[in-house]
């Protein structure tokens, strides 16, 4: 039996904390609400309103390059997960009819010679920018990863892209970090232990609520 698949069985035998009842909702720095759930194939037109809110910048940062909008094959890659080799989580704001607000995504794809592995991708709407979601979602990203039996993250990083470079610095010494070969200088390649997860983050909680989720 390979490790990746032992790590599979490994996780299956537990029960997953961000399954599609998980809905998590805590307040920003800011003091704005924000609900994290994993990403649906139904978050479609979300994805498409997220990406217009994004500055010329955050989209640089996120695909490496300018980008004027979303493919419909990109759409579909984007929301249509299989919550273990490909997962993402969504961070939304509710709004009093129902409806919602997308505010970031994070995700990992596991890497396929390397089951224990995947890469990973934060990507927060300008206006909450520097509240700490982008902190929360990596950080829920980790615990994600880690119950799948993920073991690191890898994170390629523009070298200009100066808060997510301090974020990932700031989760310690055992996360690794080089040059990356393909980009040299203009980019860095991070290493991140799955322990590292704390299922905190710096937001305060509201409530999380299992049950009571909405499906």
């Amino acid at each position: 039996m390979g490790p990746g698949l032992a790590a599979d069985r490994e996780s299956e035998a537990k029960p997953l904390r961000f399954s599609g009842e998980y809905r998590e909702r805590l307040l920003l720095g800011n003091g704005i609400p924000v609900a994290i759930r994993l990403v649906r194939p139904t978050d479609a037109a979300l994805f498409v309103r997220g990406f217009e809110r994004l500055s010329t910048g955050s989209r640089y940062h996120r695909f490496f390059g300018y980008k004027k909008a979303l493919s419909p094959a990109e759409i579909r890659y984007f929301t249509e997960c299989d919550g273990v080799n490909h997962f993402a989580l969504g961070a939304v704001v509710e709004r009093a009819d129902g409806t919602e607000d997308g505010a970031g995504v994070a995700r990992f794809v596991r890497l396929a010679g390397n089951p224990l592995a995947a890469e990973a991708a934060v990507t927060v709407v300008d206006a909450f920018q520097r509240y700490g979601l982008g902190r929360l979602l990596f950080d829920r990203l980790l615990c994600a990863a880690e119950e799948r039996g993920v073991r690191e993250l890898h994170s390629l990083v523009l070298a200009e892209n100066k808060p997510m470079l301090a974020l990932l610095r700031k989760l310690g010494p055992t996360v690794k970090h080089e040059i990356d070969a393909q980009f040299g200088a203009r980019a860095v390649k991070f290493v991140v232990p799955a322990g590292l997860c704390t299922g905190k983050g710096r937001g305060r909680q509201i409530y999380s609520d299992r049950k009571n989720a909405r499906s």
